[in-house]
C-alpha cells in the first residue's frame, strides 16, 4: 500500500522558490481593488438605471418612447412661445416630429440637427411637390382686394405666391402626418399633464 504524499511549503521554501509574502499580499490587494472597482461600477450603473426607470413614459411611437421629462421640457418651451397651447397639442407635436424624423432617416436624409432634418424632409417630400398657378395667385389677389388696396398685382404677386405655397404646404403636412399615423403604432398615456 502506498502512502499519500503530503506536500507542505515552509517559509524558507517560499524564499527559495521566489514566493514571498509581500507578492502574495500585493496580488491580494490588486484583486481586492479590482473587485471594489467592479462593485462601484455596478452600483453606479444600477443607480443610473433606477434613475432612468423613474422617468415615466408618456407616449410610444413604434419603438420609440417619449418620457415625461422630455414632454415637460418641450411643453415648457412651447408654452413660452404659445401660452394657449395644450398638453395634448404638445404631445401630438412630439409624435408628429418623431414620425417625420423616422421617415427622414428611412430615405437617408442628413442634417446637423433634428430641426434641420425635419425642414429638409418637408422641403423634399412636400414643399417641392407644390405648384401654385398664376390664376390662383390672381384669384387670391382679387378676392382679397381690400387687403391689397393701393398695391399693384405685380408688386405683391411673389408675396401672395409664398403665402399660398405655405398654406398648401401646411395642408399637405397634415395630410401626410395623418397617413404616417395610420401606419404607426402610437400609444399615448399622458395623465395629469401640466
Amino acid at each position: 500500500m502506498e502512502r499519500a504524499k503530503v506536500h507542505s511549503i515552509s517559509v524558507s521554501d517560499m524564499h527559495s522558490k521566489n514566493i514571498t509574502l509581500d507578492s502574495w499580499v500585493k496580488d491580494a490587494m490588486v484583486y481586492s481593488i479590482c473587485y471594489m472597482v467592479c462593485l462601484l461600477v455596478c452600483i453606479a450603473y444600477t443607480h443610473c438605471c433606477d434613475a432612468a426607470m423613474l422617468d415615466k413614459v408618456v407616449a410610444f411611437v413604434d419603438d420609440r418612447a417619449i418620457t415625461l421629462s422630455e414632454f415637460e421640457e418641450t411643453y415648457k418651451t412651447m408654452k413660452e412661445q404659445s401660452p394657449s397651447i395644450t398638453a395634448e397639442e404638445v404631445i401630438n407635436s412630439m409624435i408628429n416630429r418623431l414620425l417625420i424624423l423616422k421617415e427622414a432617416n428611412k430615405i437617408r436624409l442628413e442634417a446637423h440637427s433634428d430641426d434641420e432634418l425635419v425642414k429638409e424632409y418637408i422641403n423634399i417630400k412636400i414643399r417641392s411637390m407644390i405648384l401654385i398657378k398664376d390664376d390662383e395667385i390672381k384669384a387670391f389677389y382679387i378676392s382679397h382686394a381690400d387687403e391689397f388696396r393701393g398695391q399693384e398685382f405685380d408688386t405683391v404677386k411673389d408675396d401672395i405666391e409664398k403665402y399660398l405655397i405655405e398654406e398648401e404646404t401646411n395642408k399637405q403636412i397634415i395630410k401626410h402626418l395623418d397617413e404616417l399615423r395610420l401606419h404607426a403604432e402610437i400609444k399615448i398615456q399622458l395623465t395629469n399633464a401640466p
